[in-house]
């Protein structure tokens, strides 16, 4: 079931990624993306729905045998993007620009980790 309180489910996604993707690991970060893919999916909003796709092809990527942290970082800083275009616009003032704006600068940070950046 999806959480309904998008703050409190941006506050346990910032505090997730604030150690790492690495610490964080993949079976953690699996219903993370989960949850949010369902969660923006359900939303009638194109740059929400653009999120939503990045976040099931990341998935798939961290799901492979053979993952390749370069792709994932690459990933992870056009979903930290896509984020701060989604904190810019309306849906950022209804879940919290400020929110958005870290969870986007999060993202970037660790994208360019994996990326070698």
């Amino acid at each position: 079931m999806v959480e309904d309180d998008i703050g409190a489910a941006l506050d346990r996604t910032m505090s997730s990624l604030r150690d790492g993707v690495r610490q964080l690991g993949i079976e953690a970060a699996l219903p993370i993306m989960e949850g949010w893919e369902e969660r923006l999916s359900a939303l009638d909003s194109p740059e929400l729905a653009a999120v939503a796709k990045n976040l099931t092809v990341l998935r798939s990527h961290v799901t492979l045998d053979d993952l390749d942290p370069a792709t994932v970082g690459r990933l992870l800083i056009a979903l930290g993007k896509q984020v701060q275009v989604v904190a810019n616009g309306p849906a950022g003032t209804q879940a919290g620009m400020d929110k958005l704006t870290w969870l986007s600068i999060l993202l970037a940070r660790q994208g360019e980790s994996l990326s070698g950046r």
